[in-house]
């Protein structure tokens, strides 16, 4: 009785731990045992799929030599005997001659040993014909002249493993272009992700570099305790607004990044009253044009600080925005302090060089800009394709 009870305990015990291994295996390695059961199911579909199509073989061979025959038993010889030779060919040319000669460029290899390959297929289909016709003639059995010959044996052999091989090859072909595709898409996601990641980086040290001219600005006019100060106040509030909560989209509206253009050069107007002389032109209507948000500020931003604020003298800014049908045609020209060498200053800011970064990015082939320098003006002329 008690070997009975230590019996029952030791099966409960085996049957606990295989118990915990499954759920083990399930619930900490979920993956791999998924893994394992959808590559088991895989290889069972493709080895049905194989043995499908040569019992499909094995029928056309027996339908096609039965014909106009009173013997089964030669047609059941010349199908027997052919099939493992077509198994075996196209299994041979699939496996290896294909992927091991042909895939790698082994042209001469290839051809050679397919040669040689056939060269044994058709003496073996020779072969199984003499077989079958000794066959018939001992049990004088009627068979149709076309279906012994063996050049109709060796075609018929032959057009299976071809056929077998395209399928194969067809086959390789689809999945590789699938993979290829597949590969091109992830590739194309990983550059958008990245180009995406750029220009959030980009547009958040535009930021700083504006805020950095404005609150100098504003500092300017304090000392001074320029009654102007509270209205560039009110102007950098509302630039402030647009920057932190209209511009997390990759498109604003023309007219919103237009007036927030216009927002700025009103708190340079206050800055440098008594130093500049500013023209601007900007388009009335805009439509439902948008455009990147922050592209146009860069340039502005370069204009007073490098055409004004090192000028000695009374200097000038010219601001010109037009519009053809979808084309936004964006100039600017300022002035520049002759005697000191600025150029490298001017053109590879942080401004300029995000800017420069952005376009490329948001609008590939559908802009042009042009920068001309001077030594006593600087211009830039940008052409961008809206949407």
């Amino acid at each position: 009785m008690e070997f009975g009870d230590e019996f029952l305990q030791l099966n409960n015990g085996i049957f606990l731990l295989s118990k915990s291994f499954l759920i083990f295996q399930f619930k900490f390695q979920p993956l791999t045992f998924i893994t394992n059961i959808v590559m088991y199911h895989s290889r069972l579909v493709r080895v049905l799929s194989h043995l499908f199509f040569w019992l499909i073989v094995v029928v056309f061979y027996y339908l096609l030599f039965s014909r106009n025959s009173e013997s089964r038993e030669v047609s059941l010889i010349l199908s027997a005997g052919l099939m493992p030779v077509a198994v075996g060919v196209t299994y041979f040319f699939n496996y290896v001659l294909v992927p091991k000669y042909l895939w790698r460029k082994r042209y001469a290899r290839f051809f050679l040993f397919s040669f040689y390959t056939l060269l044994v297929s058709t003496w073996l289909s020779f072969l199984i014909v003499f077989f079958a016709l000794i066959y018939a003639i001992t049990q004088k059995a009627y068979i149709d002249p076309s279906v012994i010959h063996p050049e109709w044996q060796v075609i018929t052999l032959h057009f299976v493993v071809f056929f077998a091989i395209a399928v194969k090859q067809l086959k390789r072909s689809f999945f590789m272009q699938q993979e290829k595709n597949q590969l091109e898409k992830n590739q194309l996601t990983t550059e958008l992700k990245l180009k995406e990641a750029e220009l959030k980086l980009l547009k958040a040290q535009v930021h700083p570099h504006f805020l950095f001219n404005t609150l100098n600005n504003l500092y300017g006019l304090t000392i001074e305790k320029s009654d102007d100060a509270p209205k560039l106040v009110l102007q950098l509030s509302e630039i402030l607004d647009y920057i932190l909560y209209r511009c997390d989209e990759k498109l604003v509206s023309l007219g919103e990044e237009l007036a927030n253009l216009k927002n700025y050069i009103e708190i340079e107007k206050i800055r440098y009253s008594g130093k500049l002389k500013l023209n601007t032109n900007f388009p009335q209507e805009t439509g439902n044009l948008k455009i990147a948000p922050l592209i146009l500020l860069p340039f502005v931003e370069n204009a007073f600080k490098h055409g004004v604020s090192h000028f000695p003298g009374f200097a000038f800014v010219n601001i010109k925005t037009n519009i053809v049908e979808t084309t936004l045609i964006f100039k600017i020209e300022n002035s520049k302090n002759p005697a000191i060498n600025k150029d490298a200053e001017h053109s590879k800011g942080v401004g300029l060089k995000n800017v420069r970064k952005r376009l490329d990015l948001i609008y590939p082939e559908k802009y042009m800009l042009k920068i001309d320098k001077t030594e006593e003006t600087f211009s830039v002329n940008l052409t961008l394709q809206l949407e």
